[in-house]
Parts: structure tokens; C-alpha cells; sequence
């Protein structure tokens, strides 16, 4: 992933330099590379992840404020102001140069934002993004990410036209089925009726839909939090999603989730709840769970006691990349217990 504290130093300049700074840059982490499950293969496939600074989330930069555990937005923001066109493909050509030998197979681009939303990225990019991708000799899915409102038939349709054979998945922020939770609580302004049509858009325009699911939103409590992300897997699913990502909460700065954390009135969710609704809904369709950091890096992520969470976090990885429930399965400390009467409450 990038580090978001580097890239105002590339912002700064341009051309023949900004490309040079970026190549020397290689060992500090602009991409990254890692192992995820593929579903079509089932097997373990090498991703490459590019963070794209773009203009930032439009949501976020207008008077909404954004999603209320969202902090990234507000770090790429002033970042984003400053890159030109040609200075976002010379990101994403320095990752593909510098990850050949790793021979990845998904490319997954993050750009705080919605990709296929012209303000943030350009159609310009876009489009010269896919057919790079199109030509890439082992990519084969390219998984961008955009708010529901901005999914229209003639975007799909022209994105995946460049990518050729390749496939496009477009990752939808849903968040929760329920419109309280949603819309207030999250603050995502997001009505079921447009996910929906995004859905469908999605489906006959040939790429594939993918929703993301929140795990425990603020104001809910533990066992509140786990019905709800259960509910909202079985909603999305029965949408048209054709894969999900769990997104577990972490307290980012500068966010109001942060607020409550720190007046104790919220606390990131047990391990124990993100595995209990991994095993509730992997049945439903493919069901993917997401990492515990980003930018900037939270002060606070899911967690059990000191004794066990280490062990548990990395039996989350593995299911990561092997879709294996039985990683999963089995895990056993004292604070389940403990976690057990929690969730009664």
C-alpha cells in the first residue's frame, strides 16, 4: 500500500523527476503485493494493490463530511490536488515494472474514492489504466472501487470494452442493509434502491458486483454488530453480489468512530464476532474478510486478549488466502468466555 506520508514529496514535482523519485521509491511501499483467494481459480493468487491519489472522495469533500470511520479521504485530499493525469499512470507503471517477477494475476486499485467518478479520476486515466491492463501479460481481473451512484451502463459497458478478455470487478461500499444504521449511524448516503440498480447495471454491463460489508458500526453493540453484518451479507447476496468483503472497524484519526473511542463509548470489534460471521454467511457466496490497517494507520484495531489475538490474526490470514474454514475452526482461549457474555449483554 502507499505511504500516504510520501507522496507529498512526489506531488511537489513533475515529469522526468516525479518518475525517478517514484523508481527509487520502489522499497518504500507505494504497491503492495500479497496472496488472496482466488474464487474462479480456488486457489491462492497473487494480488497487486495500487493506491492512486486522485481528488479524494467526493462524499467525503462535500457537505456530508463522509462515512464517519472513514479518515483517508481527508489525507489524500490536498495530495490528490496536485497530480496531474500522467502523474497517476507513472504509479501505476512503476508498480507493474517493479512487480513482474511476482507475476500478479488481480490488480485491486484504491484511490480513496470512487475510479469511475470523472471529478476524482479522469476518464482519461481510467481508460488508460484498463488497456495498460488489457495488455498486462498476467493480470487478469482488475478490481476498482465507486459509489453506487456513479455506476451507469455506458461506464461499465466502455471499461470493460478496454480490458478485452479480462475480467472487471466494481466494488460497491454498502455498509449495512439497515437504513438507520446506513444513513446515520455511517453517514454513507446511500438509498437500497440505487445499490440495487448498481447491482444490476454491474451484471448486464459483463463485469461482476462486490459489496463491501461493515462489521460493527458505531453505536451498536457487540451481538447488534454481528446480526447486522449477517443480515447485510444474506441482502447483498440476494441482490446480484456476486463476492463480499467484510470490512472489520478500525479507529482511524480524525473521525468521529475516533471520538467515541476515546470517550470509551466504542471499541473495535472481537475476533471472535469477525470469525462467528465469517462461519454465518460463507455459505451464502464468496465471502472475503479485509485487513486490519491502512492510512493512515488506525489507533485502534480488532482484537481478543494479549494471549491470543496474535495467533487469531494469523489464522485470519491464512483463511485469506485459502478460503479454508477449518483455519478458522478450533480456536479456543479463556476470553471466549469472556466474549460470550459480552455479546449477551
Amino acid at each position: 500500500m502507499i505511504l500516504v506520508n510520501l507522496l507529498p514529496s512526489f506531488a511537489k514535482i513533475g515529469g522526468d523527476k516525479l518518475i525517478t523519485l517514484i523508481l527509487k521509491a520502489i522499497n518504500e511501499r507505494f504497491y503492495s503485493t500479497d496472496l488472496i483467494y482466488n474464487f474462479e481459480t480456488k486457489q491462492p493468487t497473487t494480488r497487486l494493490t495500487l493506491l492512486l491519489p486522485g481528488k479524494g472522495c467526493s462524499w467525503a469533500l462535500g457537505k456530508s463530511g463522509g462515512c464517519t470511520m472513514c479518515g483517508f479521504s481527508q489525507s489524500v485530499r490536498e495530495i490528490g490536488k496536485k497530480f496531474t493525469d500522467r502523474n497517476l499512470l507513472s504509479l501505476y507503471e512503476t508498480a507493474e515494472i517493479a512487480t513482474r517477477k511476482q507475476k500478479p494475476k488481480i490488480l485491486t486499485i484504491y484511490n480513496a474514492g470512487s475510479f469511475i467518478n470523472n471529478t476524482e479520476i479522469s476518464s482519461n486515466v481510467q481508460m488508460a489504466i484498463c488497456q495498460k491492463v488489457e495488455k498486462h501479460p498476467t493480470i487478469e481481473i482488475l478490481l476498482i472501487e465507486t459509489r453506487a451512484e456513479f455506476v451507469t451502463e455506458e461506464k461499465i459497458k466502455t471499461l470493460k470494452k478496454s480490458l478485452g478478455k479480462k475480467n472487471l470487478i466494481v466494488a460497491l461500499g454498502l455498509e449495512a442493509q439497515d437504513d438507520k444504521i446506513r444513513n446515520i449511524y455511517i453517514n454513507k448516503g446511500l438509498t437500497k434502491k440505487t445499490f440495487e440498480k448498481a447491482v444490476k447495471i454491474i451484471r448486464e454491463s459483463g463485469a461482476k458486483p462486490f459489496a463491501y460489508v461493515f462489521i460493527k458500526p458505531i453505536f451498536l453493540t457487540e451481538k447488534q454488530a454481528i446480526e447486522e453484518a449477517i443480515k447485510t451479507a444474506k441482502y447483498a447476496f440476494d441482490c446480484g453480489t456476486e463476492e463480499i468483503a467484510f470490512e472489520s472497524a478500525f479507529v482511524q484519526p480524525g473521525t468521529l468512530m475516533e471520538k467515541l473511542y476515546k470517550q470509551k463509548k466504542f471499541t473495535p470489534p472481537w475476533l471472535w464476532s469477525i470469525i462467528e460471521v465469517i462461519k454465518k454467511t460463507r455459505d451464502l457466496g464468496n465471502v472475503r474478510i479485509g485487513g486490519f490497517e491502512d492510512e493512515p494507520p488506525p489507533i485502534a484495531i480488532p482484537s481478543n486478549c494479549p494471549k491470543c489475538s496474535e495467533n487469531i490474526k494469523k489464522a485470519l490470514q491464512r483463511y485469506r488466502e485459502n478460503n479454508d474454514i477449518d483455519e478458522l475452526s478450533g480456536l479456543n482461549c479463556f476470553c471466549k468466555e469472556k466474549w460470550k457474555k459480552a455479546i449477551k449483554l
